[in-house]
């Protein structure tokens, strides 16, 4: 396969209607589409005058950048006005942008699978458009907020992910091999915990899209999603691609209760683009593969190998989070995903040190 060697890549930060009804996702779309046609036009004086040394090769969106989220919304609300089918009418439209500019389009929606919704199970999909115009990435979040979501994880339905995807690490993390290089991806939560980065870092992952977080995990002075994305770049040896909304527009919250902050990291941990402000925008930076792979040559930073699965393997030995939630459960409750027992659990074991006085629901 031919790779481009050097090409930019895009976060694109707009801002979303929250989904009340079926027509606000062609509202967005809408939008998001305009928002594509402005990306190429920072460079047009640069192909001009450079000859295109860089091109807009690869352009990502947020997590729900087509309908927005609600942590009240209810099952119905899902099934009749958000989820969407992949390939769509939305990704038809996407499509035909992909191949009008020559670039990937990524994006994170919920997803109706005809496979899959006949049980009540719906996935948080996140999606890669080839200049081709066809899907050639899905990922399924993996560690779903649980608090707040009524999608599932592919851990939630284990039994029947593995029977119809089989039981490989790229069957639940994958990588695609792209012209513009190994591209991986994670959604939101998945950036909490090192696993699901390292899972497509041992394939090579050499691009990771992770899109959308919210307050107050991005504003000082906690600033958890800056650490997230720089570590989970440095320790992958990869760019980190990070899109966010803008705004949340007809939400209960703060429109504002994502601030921006969509945001490129370079391989070396080094923030390379930030919209370190709300509303629209535009960031974007270039990738350059080939520096990339001369920098895994070093063996004194390569992280990958030196890793001594031997041992952190016993870290994963006992079980956590409980596998196959939803085999017989309803998954249509936030009732049903709640982490209490395994809080308790680690009590129990002597992990956790029990505070005096519990909070509520947890004691």
């Amino acid at each position: 396969m031919k790779t481009i060697d050097i090409y930019t890549a895009v976060a694109v930060q707009p801002e979303i209607h929250v989904a009340t009804e079926r027509a606000d996702i062609a509202r967005n779309l809408a939008r998001c589409l305009e928002l594509i046609d402005a990306a190429p036009q920072s460079q047009v004086a640069a192909r001009e005058h450079y000859g295109g040394w860089a091109p807009i090769k690869l352009i990502s969106f947020p997590e729900f950048f087509l309908t927005g989220h609600e942590g009240h919304w209810p099952f119905d609300h899902y099934v009749n006005e958000v989820l969407i089918e992949l390939p769509g009418e939305e990704t038809r439209r996407l499509s035909a942008k992909a191949r009008e500019y020559g670039v990937y389009i990524a994006g994170c929606a919920l997803e109706r699978d005809p496979a899959w919704i006949g049980d009540d199970y719906f996935f948080n999909t996140h999606f890669i458009i080839a200049p081709s115009g066809e899907i050639i990435h899905k990922y399924r979040k993996f560690t779903v907020a649980t608090h707040y979501e009524l999608a599932v994880s592919p851990h939630d339905v284990y039994d029947k992910y593995v029977a119809m995807y089989g039981d490989s690490l790229a069957a639940f993390f994958p990588v695609t091999d792209t012209e513009i290089g190994k591209i991986g991806t994670i959604t939101c939560m998945d950036g909490h915990t090192p696993e699901p980065a390292r899972a497509l870092g041992v394939q090579g992952a050499e691009v990771i899209l992770h899109p959308t977080l919210v307050d107050p995990c991005m504003s000082p002075p906690i600033e958890t999603w800056q650490m997230m994305n720089r570590m989970r770049a440095w320790e992958n040896l990869c760019y980190v691609v990070s899109a966010q909304w803008g705004a949340l527009l007809g939400a209960r919250r703060p429109k504002y209760f994502s601030p921006g902050k969509s945001m490129i990291v370079n391989y070396n941990g080094a923030v390379t683009a930030y919209a370190d402000f709300p509303g629209e925008a535009i960031v974007s930076s270039v990738i350059n593969l080939e520096e990339l792979r001369r920098r895994r040559m070093d063996p004194s930073r390569n992280f990958q190998t030196l890793l001594r699965n031997e041992v952190y393997r016993k870290i994963y030995e006992q079980p956590v989070y409980p596998v196959n939630q939803f085999a017989q459960a309803s998954p249509k409750t936030r009732a049903a995903r709640d982490p209490a027992i395994t809080i308790r659990d680690f009590i129990a074991k002597g992990i956790y040190v029990a505070p005096a006085k519990p909070p509520g629901g947890t004691g």
